[in-house]
């Protein structure tokens, strides 16, 4: 048994949405996976200040467990005392307060029961662990990880095998730079994410037992049109020391069509044509999601969310049955 990530969410700054952070959060789960013993990963990644998390419960039937109050420094990650859990309870319920603070997650997340409160941005809380004989499989990227069309199918078929694959997509997140949707110079600002492989570096230091990173990146970067097919080859072979580094394989994904998407055009099409066409030729560890998905340089038409970029679910479950566990646990 070793202590192992189950599930994450991407963390982000949190610019002009400050408001709705402050006071009570309330999340109820579902069981990811029967386990006798947890414990929560609180990260601080944006912060200029220090974070303060109070009154933090955990419940499961009629087993509560409280917390001692903790603060979290800026760019530390902290990790709760471990928990006993009921292995048979199907919802677990967390509630902490929190300061208005600058990093947290939209909790839409598919691990979350439908919630009404009005609050949609929960602070600090970056994991979960758990004693478990598993590996945790981080996939890193921008909206089109986020949105889980691929990745909640696949999660529910690694899970089986104690593979804990985790959702670490940040909507309009970049491969280049660090983002946001207004003119920022603060860290905390960056509500887009820090580049990808600062992101990275964050994520390698919150997660446990990591077996395999996936990096799909790219999209937002093209779309821009600040990339090159240099600066690109330049970020993922960074990208893929990182990995090396800490013994941690990787995964590449080619980028995925997106002509009729507002910005996109011919020129930056024929430069993700070059990119995948170097990817094909450079890497084995490569997932062609471009391959699954278009025809003629555009997503198409059964796989299209409506904005010719995002995947809709048919397009999610291709992708996700695509990839067969073998190949994923790199047998």
């Amino acid at each position: 048994m070793v202590w192992t990530t189950i599930w994450s969410h991407g963390q982000r700054g949190i610019a002009r949405y400050a408001s709705s952070t402050s006071g009570t959060i309330q999340l109820t789960m579902r069981q990811i996976v029967p386990v006798r013993k947890i414990r929560f990963v609180f990260a601080n990644e944006y912060g200029e200040k220090i974070q303060h998390i109070q009154n933090f419960s955990f419940n499961t039937k009629d087993q509560t467990h409280r917390f001692s109050d903790f603060s979290i420094q800026p760019a530390e990650v902290f990790k709760t005392a471990a928990t006993a859990v009921d292995p048979s309870a199907k919802k677990w319920q967390l509630s902490f307060q929190a300061d208005s603070c600058e990093s947290g997650f939209a909790f839409n997340d598919a691990d979350f029961f439908p919630n009404t409160q009005a609050g949609d941005f929960c602070s600090g809380l970056a994991a979960i662990e758990a004693e478990i004989d598993g590996k945790c499989m981080i996939a890193l990227g921008d909206s089109l990880t986020e949105g889980a069309t691929w990745t909640t199918p696949l999660q529910r078929q690694l899970r089986k095998q104690s593979l804990f694959l985790v959702n670490q997509g940040i909507n309009g997140s970049c491969l280049l730079h660090a983002s946001s949707d207004q003119p920022a110079s603060k860290s905390a600002d960056y509500f887009y994410g820090f580049d990808a492989l600062t992101r990275l570096r964050y994520c390698l230091k919150s997660h446990s037992n990591v077996s395999r990173v996936i990096l799909f990146f790219g999209a937002n970067d093209l779309v821009e049109g600040q990339l090159t097919l240099e600066n690109f080859q330049v970020k993922i072979k960074e990208l893929i020391t990182v990995c090396q580094d800490q013994n941690i394989d990787y995964q590449l994904c080619t980028l995925t069509p997106c002509l009729g998407y507002p910005g996109m055009d011919e020129e930056k099409e024929c430069l993700r044509q070059k990119i995948n066409h170097w990817l094909r030729n450079e890497y084995t560890e490569l997932w062609d999601f471009a391959a699954m998905v278009e025809d003629q340089g555009r997503l198409k038409r059964v796989f299209d969310s409506g904005d010719h970029l995002h995947f809709n679910a048919a397009a999610g479950l291709t992708i996700a049955r695509q990839i067969s566990s073998d190949f994923v646990k790199g047998e």
